[in-house]
């Protein structure tokens, strides 16, 4: 298996807390034969989970995924 890993560092309880209430913009996109798609979706940190479970099973793939707001 290769290592992807390129940075790891410590955070604070409180930024852990801002990403866990946080919506995440999550960009997909779909190879139909002639017809691709991209999807974009905004979930909370709870439905990206539900999201990712199984995913690999979708011919669906992932581009990007990042924080877009924080949920007050």
């Amino acid at each position: 298996m290769i290592d992807l890993l390129i940075e790891s560092k410590a955070i604070g309880s409180d930024e852990v807390d801002i990403y866990l209430s946080s919506r995440y913009r999550v960009t997909t996109i779909i190879p139909f034969q002639g017809n691709p798609v991209m999807n974009i979706y905004l979930l909370t940190k709870e439905e990206l989970n539900d999201f990712l479970e199984g995913y690999d099973q979708y011919a669906e793939f992932l581009v990007s995924a990042e924080p877009a707001e924080a949920i007050a």
